[in-house]
C-alpha cells in the first residue's frame, strides 16, 4: 500500500510540474464500476482525463478489484487517448494506449481442520496462513467512448487489455464530471 501511495504522490507532483498552462475546463473526472475478466471479479474505478489537443487526451485511473479467493488487486493506469471518431458534439470514440501498474495482495488466514480418523478418534490440525504481495507493469491497449449526458456529466465506457505475463481484460463504465 505504501508503494501505491508513493507512486500516486509522485504522479501528482509530476503533473503539477509539467502542467504549467493547465486549463481546468479541459478536465473531466469521475468514477464507476469495472469487471476484470481473467481475475473474475468486479471493482471500482476513479479516473480523470485532460484534453491536450482536439485529438489527444492524457488519462489517469485507479482501480480496486475487490477481494476474491483471498486476493485483491489495485491497478494504476497512465494512458493516452487518441480520439479517432467524433460522431457529433455528444459522442466520440477513442483508442487507449499506455501503462498499467498492477499490484496484488494475497492474505489466506490460518485454518483449523478437525477430522474423525478411525483408530485415533478426532484429530485437529492447524494449517498456517499465507501472505504475499507484488506488482507487475504491463501495456494497456483498448477502446473507449465519451457520451455527453448533460453540460456537466459524461458517460465513459471503456474496454482495455493489459498485456503482461498474466494479462487481463477490464470492461467498465464511469460517470465523469466535466469541469
Amino acid at each position: 500500500m505504501k508503494k501505491i501511495i508513493l507512486f500516486m504522490l509522485a504522479s501528482v507532483l509530476c503533473i503539477n510540474v509539467f502542467a504549467q498552462d493547465f486549463d481546468i475546463t479541459k478536465l473531466r473526472a469521475g468514477g464507476g464500476l469495472v469487471y476484470a475478466t481473467d481475475i473474475g471479479n468486479i471493482g471500482i474505478n476513479l479516473n480523470a482525463a485532460y484534453s491536450i489537443t482536439e485529438e489527444w487526451e492524457g488519462a489517469f485511473a485507479f482501480s480496486h478489484i475487490f477481494r476474491k479467493d483471498y486476493t485483491s488487486f489495485n491497478v494504476i493506469d497512465l494512458d493516452g487517448h487518441y480520439i479517432f471518431h467524433v460522431e457529433d458534439e455528444k459522442l466520440s470514440f477513442y483508442g487507449i494506449g499506455g501503462l498499467g501498474f498492477t499490484f496484488w495482495n494475497v492474505d489466506v488466514p490460518t485454518q483449523t481442520i478437525t477430522e474423525n480418523v478411525p483408530m485415533f478418534g478426532e484429530m485437529t490440525m492447524e494449517v498456517p496462513g499465507y501472505k504475499d504481495n507484488g506488482s507487475k507493469v504491463g501495456l494497456n491497449i483498448g477502446i473507449g467512448a465519451n457520451y455527453k449526458l448533460s453540460e456537466t456529466l459524461n458517460l465513459a465506457p471503456e474496454m482495455r487489455y493489459t498485456i503482461m505475463n498474466g494479462g487481463y481484460l477490464r470492461i467498465g463504465a464511469s460517470v465523469q464530471y466535466l469541469f
